[in-house]
């Protein structure tokens, strides 16, 4: 406990730091900046699908739905779905360890660590980048 100022200082001086209990696993220690540049490449690719009168919206990297009337509804239902499932995994130990969860944990961990609605809004439906023009295009 007497080192923790020092270990503190070293995560955020980008040196991730091995911290050892007595009868207890390890753990590391890292900058919130290193922790989600290291979860940075776990894009989510939500997939919507508008029916007659309703509208879907499936997240593959979480294997759920968000479902509505409109597409604001949809959405809205999805990001219900999401606090849904972060409050399971932070009441139970044993379903954060399953194997189908276990897969999906680095999505998982990008949204449960986003410091506002918003910003789980945007990780979630970011607006694609448009990709450049081939170049025998360019000159058209």
């Amino acid at each position: 406990r007497a080192d923790l100022a020092d270990l503190y200082d070293h995560a955020l001086a980008h040196l991730p730091t091995r911290i050892v209990r007595r009868r207890a696993d390890p753990a590391v220690l890292l900058s919130q900046e290193d922790f989600k540049a290291l979860l940075g490449r776990y894009e989510f690719a939500p997939e919507v699908l508008f029916e007659a009168s309703s509208v879907a919206v499936w997240l593959p990297e979480l294997a759920i739905w968000g479902r509505g009337g409109t597409f604001a509804d949809a959405k809205a239902d999805l990001l219900d779905e999401i606090d849904q499932l972060l409050a399971l995994l932070g009441d139970d130990p044993r379903l954060r360890s399953a194997p189908n969860m276990v897969e999906r944990l680095p999505w998982i961990f990008r949204l449960m660590y986003a410091e506002n609605d918003g910003e789980r809004e945007a990780m979630l439906f970011a607006t694609p980048v448009a990709e450049e023009r081939p170049l025998a295009l360019a000159g058209s």
